[in-house]
């Protein structure tokens, strides 16, 4: 029989005749077969209707022999007998022809069989299943998943009542979470939790339950529980309750989900195969262990333990007690049946509570091929969600790639990725694709572990790799990597629509709503936005994934630059917690230093940044200085930084951010110190920083001064700066003559001269351009608007501005006063304002010194403009 799995899985199986794998493929006659499977009530399907729901945008002829060849090749490649027709008209599955979960999990709940269904229903159905082009599909699936969700948290109730009766309190509670996890935006469901906690005796989980809701809506909505929940809780907090019995010391150690145990085989049929038993359990271990998060129980420790207790093949309490005993969340059981030479093994899964989380089996026509059944069985059990971390991609990495040792390595990489460490995914996910070079999906994360790490380059080199293996994913998954790709090559409206239509018909995919907020946080400013926007995404990847450390850190921002510290405060802990090995880890508990003004761990912070990474520094810099409100302090880790730096880029770097912190908190002689001090490290930088302080309209120069600059710059040989090696520096390789333009054309209209600005703005128009930079023409857009507007005439100059579009990547714009475009944002601003578009200027005046401490500068003026804004709409 053909055994297609639907729930939390897509999965197709059947005898060696069956060609599932050529059905898997193909998302579009795949959803085909599904749909005949599952839709209700089961009966034979209308030829035209099938047409409207998979071929809506095809004529009638092309749609139907579309239709034709796709029931032809589903029957060539799963047998004539398991889609049949009736008449000339209509098609239906055959009957014990195919085996389907959601069909049996629907026949089990007809029949009374909770206990049953609750173990089919093990997550969404077709969870990241997507057909192009199909919206009719799209709008029935996601019905049917809304109905079947409904359907197993009814059974999960009945259970979890029935517990409850039977005084069986451990149970109770269990299924009503599991009920409440299927319905998690209930509240109804909450109070019921609730009430069923408390008449089991568990009152302290009541309000536990009802207190992480709280907090949850605080988060996420600002809300707080209806008064009618609230009343329900006060009453038990208010009601007498018997005194908390003595805790009692646990013999064996907290039991983990990440360890699992696997207990010995049974075997059946050819006694040469007994010696399988335990060699099953070394066999799997060793493939399953690293997988991920997932260790399992060393192999040795266990079958010596079980020597002892005198194990008897699949005995559940034993197996229950191993469990308990090595600290393993769950075990594995399975067995191995021969006949002739053909070996058929099975293993399921369960929780330490003895509840089956799901099957796997596997076969091989011979003994010699036992080491691929191993392989198979274990890829399974990963797929199926039963091993390992790491959600829906995990699951879907496992159905991608026929490696199991690729699969091993993306698992791990996912892992660090999830937790931050994104030089250690790069590790791991360089591995999984060079072991299997068309795993898309590791691609996909490759490219985002490269981003994080701050290698834009590499991070769209990698995306355009996995682009050509896009077809071995779901069309959910190719949206996801064609969004990332978009964002990295500078299309962010593209790749803005792209995760939109991603979380509008996947709700519950956390990476998309991450990859949202991070690309409004990062994008936002140079749109004419806050990066404030961002929140709602994050808090729902929050709601999702309650220690999603990415989301954390986002919101730790946001809530600086909103000016609540507290919650920063907060926030950064969660965020550490969440990650304490992460990259980003010594870079919040810098802020968190600065935000809690404790100078002892400032200190020693500080220390452990001069051994740290580039990219980590880099960050503590910027968070401390942005998002503390603390300007001495950022300076304070920036003189810690020149102690420590070993190059004299480094060292000029240091300056030039003290340079900008002092023009930032006023203190222009301040700046200037610092400039030359940089100067005298770094020549061509610290002249352009002077330059562009100079020409900031709201800096108060005498002539004299400007002229110094100007003529500094006249001077100055820009073609023959040698390129820097320094990471920050090397933004500015063979810019420097565009720059030098830029500048002096600036510093000419703030000395009203201009001819001599119109002059350098078409010598740097005339430059030559380096390949695959955008930079030169932002800044002859930002120079030729300078112009105009000094000439009176503001709407030509914001006509130029709205005509420029920064395709960089977010990380230049961060670490380089130029690629940011904080001058032209601000004069983008003004122009919007003294044209009386006071609601569009206040997008762009929010948005300065959100996400570079280059653009701290600004900040005040801003403020000052949105103040003056405000002031004028009362």
């Amino acid at each position: 029989m053909i055994e297609l799995r639907t729930l939390g899985v897509l999965d197709l199986r059947g005898p060696a005749s069956a060609d599932c794998r050529a059905v898997l493929a193909q998302p579009k006659r795949l959803g085909l077969l599904a749909y005949l499977t599952v839709a209700t009530p089961r009966r034979f399907h209308r030829r035209d209707s099938l047409l409207a729901t998979f071929w809506p945008d095809l004529d009638q002829d092309r749609a139907r022999a579309a239709l034709r060849r796709s029931l032809y090749f589903v029957r060539s490649a799963l047998g004539a007998d398991v889609i049949v027709g009736r008449g000339e008209e209509e098609v239906g599955m055959g009957d014990g022809a195919l085996w389907c979960d959601a069909t049996a999990f629907a026949a089990a709940l007809d029949a009374g069989d909770d206990v049953g269904a609750l173990a089919l229903y093990q997550g969404e159905l077709l969870d990241g299943f997507y057909v192009t082009g199909a919206a009719e599909f799209e709008r029935w699936l996601e019905r049917e998943r809304v109905a079947l969700r409904a359907r197993a948290a009814g059974a999960a109730w009945t259970l979890a009542d029935r517990a409850a009766l039977a005084g069986d309190a451990g149970e109770a509670g269990r299924l009503g979470r599991r009920a409440v996890d299927l319905s998690p935006e209930d509240e109804g469901a909450i109070r019921r939790l609730v009430a069923l906690l408390d008449q089991v005796g568990d009152r302290a989980g009541a309000l536990r339950v009802y207190d992480d809701f709280s907090r949850r809506l605080a988060a996420d909505l600002e809300v707080e529980p209806s008064a009618q929940t609230r009343a329900a809780v006060d009453a038990i907090r208010t009601r007498p309750g018997p005194a908390a019995p003595a805790r009692t010391v646990e013999a064996d150690p907290p039991a983990s989900r990440d360890i699992v145990a696997i207990l010995p085989f049974t075997v059946h049929g050819d006694t040469g195969l007994g010696y399988l038993a335990d060699g099953m359990v070394d066999l799997l271990a060793t493939e399953l262990d690293g997988a991920g998060e997932l260790r399992t129980v060393d192999p040795r420790a266990l079958l010596g333990y079980l020597g002892r207790m005198e194990w008897r093949d699949n005995d559940p309490d034993l197996a229950t007690a191993t469990a308990a005993h090595f600290g393993a969340g769950r075990y594995l059981l399975g067995s191995i049946t021969t006949a002739g030479h053909r070996v058929q093994a099975t293993a399921t899964m369960y929780a330490a509570d003895g509840t089956a989380e799901g099957p796997a089996s596997a076969s091989a026509e011979r003994e010699d091929e036992l080491f691929s059944l191993v392989d198979d069985l274990a890829r399974q059990l990963l797929a199926g969600g039963s091993a390992g971390g790491g959600g829906r991609l995990s699951r879907l990495a496992a159905l991608t790639t026929g490696s199991l040792p690729a699969l091993k390595a993306y698992l791990k990489g996912e892992a660090d990725l999830r937790a931050g460490r994104y030089f250690d995914a790069m590790e791991s996910l360089q591995r999984a694709v060079a072991l299997d070079p068309s795993f898309g999906l590791a691609y996909y994360r490759l490219a985002a572990a490269a981003a994080g790490s701050a290698m834009p380059e590499l991070a769209r080199e990698v995306a355009d790799a996995g682009y050509q293996h896009r077809e071995r994913l779901s069309g959910h998954d190719r949206l996801l990597l064609d969004a990332q790709r978009a964002w990295l090559h500078g299309a962010v409206a593209e790749a803005e629509a792209h995760y939109g239509t991603i979380t509008g018909t996947h709700p519950d995919d956390v990476e998309a709503w991450f990859l949202l907020g991070d690309l409004l946080f990062h994008s936002n400013p140079l749109r004419g936005r806050s990066a404030v926007e961002a929140r709602a995404p994050f808090q729902r990847a929050l709601e999702l994934e309650p220690d999603h450390a990415s989301s954390l850190v986002h919101l730790m921002r946001i809530a600086a630059i909103e000016g609540r510290l507290g919650d920063a405060d907060i926030l950064a802990a969660r965020a550490i917690a969440a990650s304490p090995s992460g990259d980003q880890a010594l870079s919040l508990r810098a802020l968190r230093a600065w935000l809690r003004h404790d100078t002892v761990e400032q200190e020693a912070v500080a220390d452990e940044l001069q051994r740290a990474r580039a990219v980590t520094v880099a960050v503590a810099f910027s968070d401390v200085a942005l998002y503390s409100n603390d300007f001495a302090g950022a300076a304070m880790l920036a003189r810690h930084f020149i102690q420590a730096a070993r190059s004299p880029a480094m060292r000029a770097l240091c300056h030039l951010l003290l340079a900008n912190l002092a023009l930032a908190a006023g203190n222009r002689a301040g700046a200037w110190a610092e400039l030359e001090r940089a100067e005298a490290l770094d020549h061509a930088h610290a002249l352009e920083t002077r330059g562009l302080f100079a020409a900031l309209p709201f800096v108060t120069l005498p002539a004299g001064e400007l002229e110094r600059v100007r003529d500094a710059l006249l001077a100055w040989d820009a073609d023959a700066v040698a390129p820097s090696g320094f990471l920050v520096f090397a933004m500015h390789n063979a810019l420097h003559p565009h720059l030098r333009r830029y500048l002096l054309a600036l510093l000419e209209v703030r000395l009203g001269n201009l001819a001599a600005a119109d002059g350098h703005a078409a010598a740097l128009a005339a430059l030559p351009v380096p390949p695959g930079s955008t930079l030169p023409e932002q800044l002859l857009g930002g120079a030729t608007a300078r112009i105009a507007w000094a000439r009176g005439e503001p709407a030509a100059a914001l006509a130029i501005l709205e005509a420029e579009h920064s395709e960089a990547w977010f990380q230049l714009t961060v670490a380089s006063p130029f690629h940011s475009q904080a001058f032209e944002r601000f004069m983008r601003a003004e122009l919007l304002r003294e044209l009386g578009r006071e609601e569009a200027a206040a997008g762009w005046y929010r948005g300065m010194a959100e996400r570079s401490p280059y653009e701290l500068v600004y900040r005040a003026p801003a403020a000052e403009r949105l103040a003056g804004i405000t002031r004028s709409r009362r």
